[in-house]
């Protein structure tokens, strides 16, 4: 694992060399890459870039433990979109409030930080239109002795005007069969 990341590192940064010329050669890292390195920076100051740091300059006195980290974070970060990343970065402080995390704590904050897609949107199924509410049943308040009388009694109170408790109105509407509506 050690050696492909270290190869991985090589290779980012000698395609970066190769692409632009010794004098021009400037910091290739995606803008949100660059934003975390300066939030984790701000944040936890030279602790979180001591981690990294090698004392070994570039052409342009970067430090080249810092581009090679800032580079291996591109790479394994850049399975996530940019408002996941922005995410998991603002949760930083509630997670690791003492120390700056590592590449696999960052990325973990970044999966908890994914959108979670549902069944039907994972097996590509099509989206169900709304239902359609039923209309409003009839309800008659006349006695009838079945057992419900105490229900009907109820909603004939509340629809003479008396105030009653809002249980009291879900149980009568659920004993008539008049679900989530009140008279």
């Amino acid at each position: 694992m050690l050696h492909n990341v270290a190869t991985l590192v090589d290779a980012a940064i000698g395609q970066s060399a190769a692409a632009t010329p010794p004098d021009a050669e400037k910091l290739q890292v995606c803008p949100v890459v660059r934003k975390l390195f300066m939030l984790l920076h701000g944040s936890y100051g030279n602790l979180f870039l001591s981690k990294f740091s090698t004392g070994e300059k570039d052409a342009q006195g970067r430090d080249k433990g810092i581009r090679a980290a800032m580079k291996v974070w591109e790479s394994k970060l850049s399975r996530f979109p940019a408002e996941v990343i922005e995410t998991a970065a603002g949760r930083l402080t509630a997670e690791h409030d003492e120390f700056p995390p590592n590449l696999p704590q960052f990325e973990k904050l970044c999966e908890a930080a994914v959108p979670r897609k549902t069944y039907a949107e994972e097996a590509g199924l099509p989206r169900l239109p709304a239902p359609v509410p039923a209309p409003a049943a009839a309800v008659s308040f006349d006695l009838r002795n079945d057992g419900k009388d105490w229900a009907r009694r109820l909603l004939a109170r509340h629809d003479a005007g008396e105030v009653l408790r809002p249980i009291q109105l879900r149980f009568a509407c659920e004993a008539l069969g008049i679900k989530g509506e009140t008279a």
